[in-house]
């Protein structure tokens, strides 16, 4: 009570109070009438004036490889790591404490990938994995290279890179999943439990940022087992939709016989493809000056093959877009499969659609799709136009075309594969668009806060099926409330970043309470 209570309901109503019964969201209103719901056992909060929203959703996660990444991974990263002398001496002093026959692996930022000339010297033996932050290419070291058979012989795994230096012999950087999978194969590999224990870890990070669902959009085969073995145990505190990933076209038969758990904490809600990389492996119409730029991570014909068998089943389809051309050609596929099987509201997903290309942002609209957006990534991406050229730059997390051309918006952080593991930067960022030196990106494409934020509840909470459950505080929906320090409607967007969350409640309880 006593609060300032942002329902996110259709008519944006801003109420003073919310009461709570078993779980769910029983009434909101002025504080005076809630009070008179109260009877002697109620427990009752005074909000004493703070901001009160839907717990955020968070629509494009990898919860289970942040879990792996905070409790496996040596993080070389800023500002303790801001260049590879820093990189190499901080691995250096980890690979000394290793044993010879153990993996060490690592996570990079804003560096050229290392190659392994200058990860041989330090590591002439104990095999290494420096995987850049976004998960798209990653470095080894000969040790690694060896242990995989990668010689130059070894012919790049269609949709993936081995680099190579001018006599044709491995410089240990591997792009896109398919490539870094070679590696992959031979490294040792978390059993269940270990999984289940790292997203102890993890899910406790995102409820002290207000988070009360997530979406992992990228769990392989041992990720679903490691979450149905902590949903068996009942260790779960968040809320979570999960995506297969399919990666290889031999992964259909195991992706087709995935149970399909559905309860308040745990849903398997569908199929997730990448079929691009991250830049410099974007595939595009037009060249950029990147890896590669006219290559897909699957053969077309076998996308569209898969995506159509996948819709069959009646769920949902996710799929990594980085640019304009993945975006097209997986609109092609949706359309196709749609129009085979005409289901009702397949609701369908663009992950990231970094780049669009100009009649893709009303066929999205028109096909219903959701495009699962992540504002921030524009203030990492270092001089787009002159990457990609001013023409094509504007079209870059687009999201005010897309909302103009009737297309469904949700909002992510996509952690962990940026240094912005917070919500509250997706919805600044959402705002302000500022790139790497503080300036506006196209600020014509910017988000109002309110835009933002529905995006990141009710939006996201459309982006699963759920908008009729969760996204909004309204009577009968499920009692997932973040306590914010501030007015994020009143203040200033940059201030959001500065924001705390003081409580987290999901389902009626308090499951995080700043101290």
């Amino acid at each position: 009570m006593n609060g300032n209570v942002i329902t996110m309901d259709a008519a944006d109503t801003i109420a003073q109070a919310v009461a709570i019964k078993d779980g769910l969201v029983l009434q909101t209103g002025t504080s005076e009438a809630i009070r008179a719901l109260a009877g002697p056992q109620t427990q009752t909060i005074d909000l004493r004036g703070k901001t009160v929203t839907p717990g955020l959703i968070d629509a494009h996660n990898h919860l289970q490889l942040w879990g792996t990444l905070l409790t496996d991974y040596v993080p070389l990263i800023p500002p303790d790591v801001k260049t590879l002398d820093d990189l190499l001496a901080r691995l250096g002093e980890t690979i000394a404490q290793a044993k010879p026959e153990e993996w060490v692996q690592g996570y990079f930022w804003d560096l050229d990938p290392p190659r392994r000339e200058q990860i041989d010297p330090i590591s002439p033996n104990t095999p290494v994995w420096l995987m850049q932050q976004g998960g798209h290419f990653a470095s080894v070291n000969s040790a690694a290279l060896g242990i995989a058979g990668i010689t130059a012989q070894t012919r790049n795994p269609e949709g993936g890179i081995i680099e190579r230096d001018q006599q044709g012999n491995p410089t240990g950087v591997l792009y896109n999943h398919r490539a870094m999978d070679l590696v992959r194969a031979h490294m040792p590999q978390p059993t269940p439990q270990q999984i289940a224990n790292s997203l102890k870890t993890s899910e406790m990070k995102m409820a002290e940022v207000g988070v009360t669902t997530y979406q992992d959009v990228n769990a392989r085969f041992a990720a679903i087992q490691g979450y149905m073995e902590f949903w068996r145990a009942k260790g779960m505190t968040l809320r979570s939709q999960i995506f297969y990933t399919l990666e290889w076209p031999g992964d259909l038969d195991r992706a087709l016989q995935m149970e399909r758990i559905s309860d308040e904490y745990m849903r398997f809600a569908g199929y997730k493809f990448l079929i691009d990389g991250q830049f410099p492996t974007w595939y595009t119409h037009e060249p950029h000056p990147g890896i590669s730029w006219d290559m897909p991570t699957w053969n077309p014909d076998q996308f569209k093959q898969t995506v159509k068998a996948l819709h069959d089943t009646g769920l949902q389809i996710a799929v990594h877009c980085g640019g304009d051309a993945a975006v097209d050609l997986t609109l092609d596929a949706y359309e196709a499969a749609m129009k085979a099987n005409p289901r009702q509201d397949p609701r369908h997903r663009i992950e990231h659609a970094t780049l669009a290309s100009p009649s893709a942002f009303k066929r999205a609209g028109e096909l219903g799709v959701v495009i699962s957006t992540q504002p921030q990534f524009v203030r990492a991406m270092g001089d787009l136009p002159g990457k990609i050229g001013e023409e094509r730059a504007k079209r870059v997390m687009a999201t005010r075309d897309w909302l103009n051309a009737g297309a469904k918006l949700a909002l992510g952080s996509d952690t962990p594969t940026s240094p912005w593991y917070s919500p509250h930067v997706t919805l600044a960022q959402s705002v302000l668009r500022y790139d790497q030196h503080d300036e506006p990106f196209h600020p014509e494409q910017a988000l109002t806060i309110q835009e933002a934020l529905r995006a990141h509840t009710m939006g996201s909470a459309y982006a699963c099926f759920e908008e009729n459950v969760k996204g909004s505080l309204e009577p009968g929906k499920m009692a997932d409330l973040s306590v914010w320090s501030d007015n994020i409607y009143s203040i200033k967007p940059q201030d959001i970043v500065n924001t705390t969350i003081e409580m987290t409640i999901i389902g009626g309880k308090i499951v995080y309470e700043q101290s």
